[in-house]
């Protein structure tokens, strides 16, 4: 070998046992997290009643991984992965997706961040930010807002969207955006979707707005000719000492035939006393349309803190349906369209 290329291999070996250069930071590390949440249900279909152990009465039972990596520069890398499950028996609680919550990879910066995956719904923020019960099967927002039912199927707001991307501005006097892509993957524009919110949260107010807009059909059951459904959300609240007031306004509305339009609100409050305590009430309305289509829900909880991470609860709710409305409480199977469910659970829930 030649002395001029014995230098360049001395170089080339130096090059890769060399220190990585000053981009190549190091990670901040991976957080493993979750809930367990049980508690022992009293559910009435209208008819009957059952008697069992139910997860997620006060929050979702979950276990996930999430971390992050600086790069430097003001720039970071991040992820999150997140799993639903059936804490009474062990079983995802979608039989179809294992990560079947969050499911993403981003990176952030000073002008924001950008993410992909699989990620709430735009909409589905306002709501939740808007519904001190949001994050539990017993909500009323979720059981009559998002759930559906044949009788009464409408446009809905979704909760998690699959195949999307995420902006998410930085905060600005209090206030922030985000604005979401998703993909329909199909050889139309079945599935596309399009979705923003525009928030704002200052001392006691919180005050929020979102928009999602999704196409018919999907990757495997493209429709021919894809229709729009679009769903608004209005949601607030306003903390005055002990007490926190919240407020939320939604409307559905599609495109497609034969699937009317609905309109739903709900009034909340939250009052924590004696330190470890805090009772809860929620009142819903919804209502389809041109049509019989009604419910009213109400809805009383208790909380006991043991600890930052461990709660004792009581939850007691009822629905009225009125016409053909069929909404049901925690996935139970209305004896008939029409009947009023009610259900009364002791549980708790533990976050690690």
């Amino acid at each position: 070998m030649s002395k001029r290329y014995g230098l360049a291999g001395i170089g080339l070996a130096a090059a890769l046992v060399a220190p990585a250069p000053a981009w190549a930071q190091t990670a901040e590390g991976v957080q493993v997290y979750g809930a367990v949440d049980l508690g022992v249900e009293i559910a009435d279909n209208g008819k009957s009643q059952i008697r069992r152990l139910s997860s997620g009465l006060n929050t979702v039972s979950r276990f996930g991984v999430r971390g992050s990596e600086d790069l430097g520069g003001g720039l970071k890398a991040s992820f999150r992965l997140e799993s639903g499950i059936n804490a009474d028996d062990g079983m995802p609680n979608n039989a179809a997706k294992w990560w079947s919550r969050w499911n993403h990879v981003g990176v952030s910066g000073p002008w924001g961040a950008v993410d992909l995956g699989r990620m709430w719904s735009p909409t589905f923020i306002v709501g939740l930010t808007s519904d001190p019960l949001a994050r539990n099967r017993t909500s009323l927002g979720w059981n009559m807002f998002l759930q559906q039912s044949g009788a009464t199927t409408t446009a809905f707001t979704p909760g998690f969207i699959d195949n999307s991307v995420r902006y998410t501005s930085p905060r600005v006097g209090g206030a922030w955006g985000e604005l979401m892509y998703t993909f329909g993957e199909a050889s139309n524009s079945s599935g596309n979707g399009l979705g923003m919110n525009l928030q704002y949260a200052g001392g006691p107010l919180y005050l929020g707005y979102g928009y999602q807009r999704i196409n018919s059909g999907s990757t495997t059951a493209p429709s021919p000719a894809p229709k729009p459904s679009v769903s608004h959300f209005v949601g607030a609240t306003y903390r005055v000492g002990a007490l926190t007031l919240y407020g939320t306004y939604n409307l559905n509305a599609s495109d497609e035939p034969n699937v009317p339009d609905s309109t739903n609100a709900m009034v909340s409050l939250r009052w924590g006393f004696a330190e470890r305590q805090a009772v809860l009430a929620q009142f819903a309305q919804r209502r389809v349309r041109d049509s019989d289509i009604k419910a009213n829900g109400l809805q009383l909880g208790y909380d006991y803190t043991l600890s930052k991470r461990t709660t004792l609860y009581a939850r007691h709710a009822r629905i009225a349906n009125a016409g053909r409305s069929a909404i049901t409480l925690n996935g139970v199977a209305l004896s008939a369209a029409g009947a009023d469910p009610s259900f009364f659970a002791l549980g708790m829930s533990h976050v690690f």
